[in-house]
């Protein structure tokens, strides 16, 4: 770096100065914000006192927490993190802008607008309107709602939003488009009851078809490759059989039929937990009236404990 070039870095607070706002070279832990170098005309990017990214962009078009949303020299525009790594490639735009819900606004050459998910990197050509249910999101684009998953998974078109119900962990969501190959837990019950695609918390890979609900309230899904799953609440996922298991590999209708008396039994369990805790509530209650008068006055009656 030439010494103009340092007075200058100096002078736009782009270097870390010694013995100021904490021990001597200590970083400023501050937001991310641009740095334009006066003799390229170049821009960077700095936290704090302390530059991440020496002076290479064209534009800084928006910053939003840890990414920022650039011009690079050849013209193109993308997404970096505070490092300068890229993330997203939105290539020759006109402009860039976060929006709220991890989305990016790109507008074209041409003028026209079209919306980035920052978490899937997936593009609408309508602004998308975010939905969050407990930890799970999904985008609403028209009439339709999208996943956040690794695999994209679009709703059936015309879906009310108050037909997707939450159960604490997983989000239903109605769809009669269930492959054939979808197995259900209590085959007894059709399809349009007991099948519908769900997306589990805490889990980004796909939406999955949901099999059944067993006793104690835990659901049996299937992925796009036919693998079953069975899901407790605050336990994730676990692989239970497929459509096509191997030799010594239990079938789909044994390892269900072991599921559902276990879960019948926890079930039971809780169920009698519940009423021995509320025959207890109960019994606390007694105990604490059992002094309590009835007396009349006039044509009614009450009842009286102690004073009151």
């Amino acid at each position: 770096m030439t010494h103009a070039r340092l007075l200058d870095a100096v002078r736009n607070g782009d270097l870390v100065r010694l013995g100021e706002d904490g021990p001597a070279g200590g970083e400023q832990r501050t937001a991310l914000k641009a740095c334009r170098d006066r003799q390229s005309g170049l821009w960077g990017l700095r936290c704090g006192n302390k530059i991440t990214v020496i002076p290479q962009y064209r534009e800084v078009f928006d910053i939003c927490a840890n990414r920022a949303a650039v011009r690079f020299k050849d013209g193109r525009t993308g997404v970096v993190d505070k490092s300068g790594v890229l993330m997203v490639v939105t290539g020759c735009c006109r402009r860039l802008r976060f929006l709220k819900g991890e989305l990016l606004s790109v507008t074209k050459e041409d003028g026209s607008d079209c919306y980035t998910d920052l978490k899937t990197n997936r593009t609408y050509q309508e602004r998308p309107v975010v939905f969050s249910y407990g930890g799970i999101e999904l985008l609403r684009v028209g009439e339709t709602f999208h996943s956040r998953t690794r695999k994209a998974y679009t709703s059936m078109h015309g879906l009310h939003k108050d037909s997707l119900c939450f159960y604490g962990f997983y989000l239903k969501i109605p769809d009669y488009r269930v492959p054939k190959s979808c197995r259900l837990v209590d085959p007894v019950w059709s399809a349009i009851f007991d099948v519908f695609a769900c997306v589990l918390e805490g889990d980004d890979e796909e939406v999955y078809w949901c099999c059944g609900c067993l006793a104690d309230r835990s659901i049996v899904v299937m992925d796009g490759e036919g693998n079953y799953y069975h899901v407790e609440k605050g336990k994730g996922k676990r692989y239970i059989a497929c459509n096509a298991p191997k030799a010594g590999e239990a079938d789909f209708a044994s390892v269900v039929e072991g599921l559902r008396k276990e879960a019948g039994r926890r079930a039971e369990s809780v169920q009698r937990e519940r009423q021995q805790n509320e025959e207890e509530k109960r019994r606390k209650r007694l105990e604490e009236i059992k002094d309590v008068l009835p007396f009349r006055m006039g044509m009614k009656w009450g009842l009286k404990w102690g004073d009151r």
